[in-house]
């Protein structure tokens, strides 16, 4: 009986040592895949820490085109303004391999209207946060501090970027709508160039004061987000692992 009684033990202790062993390598396998879900994600955010530089070097490019034009609004040249962007770039684009170039070549129709109704637009990768979202993973991060730098990133810091580039959009629009209706009261062919040498007015000059303070709203929001960034992908880099 004592030898059934310690057989039966053995096994039943054999199969709790399986179960508990199963449990112990399922957790780090959990564990694993999370960790390297919070690295990928720290590397994606790297790329947004880029882009975000480079996006408010363009923004601060296009606030200063806006008060260069708002500081000799009715003296202003078309020569100036194209010297102002050759110094102050904002006009751009990106190539197959995400290098950014920027355009200076000018004529005196669209390219001088878009001086005036650039609005520059915002478009983050966000492609696997969306995913550790959906899947539930972002939940699983244990580190609090980590977590919350996170959510406050595509929440409440990227949501106010997304507000003042959409209120930049619309002003945008505002402008292009004063350059079509000046236009449309020519019996001919007229270059927005010229359409803004003979038709400014106070009306577009309201609309550029507002855009003024749209763009000075958006550089501080960019720059707290910009600032989100850089500590998530410090946590990461001390707590997880180099993010390159």
């Amino acid at each position: 009986m004592r030898k059934l009684f310690i057989e039966g033990f053995v096994i039943f202790a054999s199969i709790l040592a399986s179960f508990w062993v199963d449990n112990y390598r399922q957790k780090n396998e959990e564990k694993a895949i999370l960790n390297d879900s919070i690295i990928t994600l720290g590397n994606e955010i790297t790329k947004n820490i880029e882009y975000t530089k480079e996006h408010i070097y363009q923004v601060k490019n296009l606030k200063y085109m806006t008060d260069v034009i708002l500081d000799d609004y009715l003296k202003i040249t078309l020569d100036k303004l194209k010297r102002t962007h050759d110094n102050n770039p904002f006009f751009h684009n990106i190539n197959i391999n995400g290098q950014t170039t920027y355009d200076k070549q000018y004529d005196n129709d669209g390219t001088i209207m878009w001086m005036f109704r650039g609005f520059l637009a915002w478009e983050p990768a966000d492609i696997f946060f969306k995913s550790m979202l959906n899947s539930g993973k972002l939940l699983e991060i244990e580190n609090d501090k980590l977590r919350t730098e996170i959510e406050s990133i595509y929440t409440k810091h990227e949501e106010r970027v997304n507000g003042m580039t959409n209120f930049t959009k619309i002003n945008s629009d505002e402008i292009g709508y004063w350059f079509e209706t000046k236009r449309n009261k020519y019996n001919s062919d007229i270059d927005f160039g010229d359409v803004f040498l003979k038709g400014r007015d106070q009306a577009l000059k309201n609309l550029l004061k507002d855009k003024q303070a749209i763009l000075e709203g958006r550089l501080v929001n960019l720059e707290f987000y910009l600032q989100s960034l850089q500590n998530v992908v410090s946590i990461i880099s001390n707590e997880y692992k180099s993010v390159n």
